[in-house]
This record gives C-alpha cells, structure tokens and sequence, in this order.
C-alpha cells in the first residue's frame, strides 16, 4: 500500500484522473465480452440440447435435427400421415402422408418413439409406433393400444339374462418388445411373452449383484417388468 501511495504522489492529477479513466473503461469492456461470451454459449447449448432432445431417423438412416417436434400422427395401420416439427433454421414445417418419409425413430422432447412390428419374425410388415420405457443396457419398448369396456354377458344360447350383468372384454394392441445388448429382441406380452422371459431371465441373472438383490428384496413379487429392468439397468450398466 505505500508502494502505490508513493507511485500517486509522482503522478499528476490529470494523469490519474485518465488512467482511472482508462482502467474503468477496460474493466467495462472486459466485463461486457465476458458477459456477451457467457450469453452465447448458452445459446449454444440451449440449441445443443434442443437438437439432442427433437429429432427423427429415416428407415435408410438419415438423421434430422429440429429445434422442436410439435406432433405427428399415425391412421389406424399405424402409418404416419402428419407430422410437424421446427428445423435447425426456425422454420415450421409440415409434412402430409406421402410426403413424410418412412420414419424408423423420432424423438420428441427426449421421448424416443419407434417403429414396433407387430411380428418381430416380420419387421418389413405390419407395424405401429410405440414408446421406448426403458433405457440402457436391455431397452423395453411399448406399444398400448388396449381399451377396456363393459358388455351385456351372454347366457349359453346366446341372449341376455334377465339381470343384465356385464362383462369386461379388452380389444387393441399391446406390444411389449425387449433388446438385449446383443441385438436380439423378444416379445413380452401376453402369454406368448412366457419363454421369451426365460431367456431374459436367464440373461440379467448372470450379473450376480442383480440376482441376489432379485432373490432377496420381496418388491420384485409385486413390481411391474419395467421396474425391474431399469433396476437391472442401475445395478449392472
């Protein structure tokens, strides 16, 4: 502190009073880059991470980012004939049925939607677009287009008894597809889905933190089949 006194001393009061100046200005300037820069590397990643969470994949393996996918929709055959998203450049685009191109994975605000065929023998056939619940290690991928309703329950010779008791009955679609890390993948779903989580089984219980945490912990009686394979996922990535 005495050095700079001394220094002030020496100086004349015109030439401190521009070298405050000078060194305010600079200081200005200094915190004004440094703010600007901040600013568009937040853009940057704000726009980063938008291109990262909306995107679709073409059944040929294009890749299109877009700043946001606002919906698409499929008809009943499961073939999509809307789809509008924003592009790179910010401009809203919309594309109708033939015009779409044959999309294999889109991704939506991070949910990653893909195309499920209904015969995982057949994946050129028939097919609907379905959700992918789980991700990591073993991925699980859903398709639920199953609706419950309530009908008048039919005696044996066909009419309705005198009390009108109802039954349930559920029609539509439910997929459940799962991938293994070796790029096999198996149905899971109804009761077709019974041999097919012998070998997924069989698979996840040669990780022996897995298996002894299955054997041991009674949520596993209980728990939906996504639960335990995002579990799975955490204990053996």
């Amino acid at each position: 502190m005495i050095f700079e006194v001394y220094i002030i001393k020496n100086e004349s009061m015109s030439s401190i009073k521009n070298k405050i100046f000078s060194d305010n200005r600079k200081n200005v300037k200094m915190d004004l880059i440094s703010k600007t820069t901040t600013l568009v590397f937040l853009m940057l990643m704000t726009f980063a991470s938008s291109l990262a969470q909306n995107y679709f994949i073409t059944i040929e393996n294009d890749s299109v980012a877009c700043k946001r996918i606002n919906f698409f929709d499929t008809n009943a055959q499961g073939v999509m004939n809307d789809l509008e998203y924003v592009n790179k450049d910010n401009v809203t685009i919309r594309l109708k049925k033939r015009d779409i191109p044959e999309i294999k994975t889109i991704c939506q605000n991070g949910t990653i939607y893909l195309r499920m065929p209904l015969k995982i023998s057949n994946p050129d056939g028939y097919y609907r677009y379905g959700k992918r619940m789980v991700n990591g290690k073993i991925m699980v991928d859903v398709y639920d287009d199953v609706q419950t309703s309530y009908r008048l329950k039919e005696n044996f010779d066909g009419s309705y008894n005198q009390q009108g008791v109802m039954k349930q009955t559920r029609e539509g679609i439910y997929l459940r597809h799962v991938r293994l890390p070796d790029g096999s993948i198996y149905e899971v779903s109804g009761l077709k889905g019974i041999k097919a989580l012998k070998s997924i089984r069989k698979f996840m219980f040669e990780c022996e933190q897995y298996k002894k945490e299955y054997e041991s912990n009674p949520k596993y009686q209980s728990c939906t089949f996504e639960e335990a394979v995002a579990d799975y996922n955490k204990m053996c990535p």
